[in-house]
């Protein structure tokens, strides 16, 4: 797949989340927000990994039970696949263990269930601003 000059400079965020209704309500909520960025959305590790070879992605904000299944392999194969990529994890408060697991294998940051869309702009935001500096 080719892209373009617009797609290449755009931020493409990949939503890895088992929830249609999630994804659909995080694409919005930052495709209305800011013209740069493109969400794309996986429910399973096959369909998110078979994305990274043709869309260069900014984040993946990845529902912590989608890296639990696998023991948090995909979480390896992301960054094996695209290094620069900043994976989020989105958690309740009682996967405490789980987040911290997913920080020590290189997530960036995470944020806690449920999670306002400003906050959600917000946290891409300043991720954003970190990584153009």
């Amino acid at each position: 797949m080719a892209f373009t000059m617009v797609e290449k400079s755009r931020k493409n965020i990949l939503i890895l989340d088992p929830e249609r209704d999630t994804a659909e309500l995080f694409t919005r909520a930052l495709e209305s927000h800011c013209y740069g960025y493109k969400c794309y959305w996986a429910n399973n590790s096959q369909q998110a990994m078979s994305l990274f070879p043709d869309i260069p992605f900014s984040f993946v904000l990845a529902d912590i039970s989608m890296l639990q299944q696998d023991h948090f392999l995909l979480m390896d194969s992301i960054q094996k696949a695209a290094c620069r990529t900043v994976v989020i994890v989105g958690a309740y408060l009682s996967e405490r263990n789980d987040i911290k697991k997913a920080m020590e294998m290189g997530a960036a940051g995470y944020f806690i269930k449920p999670i306002a869309v400003s906050s959600l702009r917000k946290l891409i935001d300043d991720f954003s601003v970190s990584a153009s500096t």
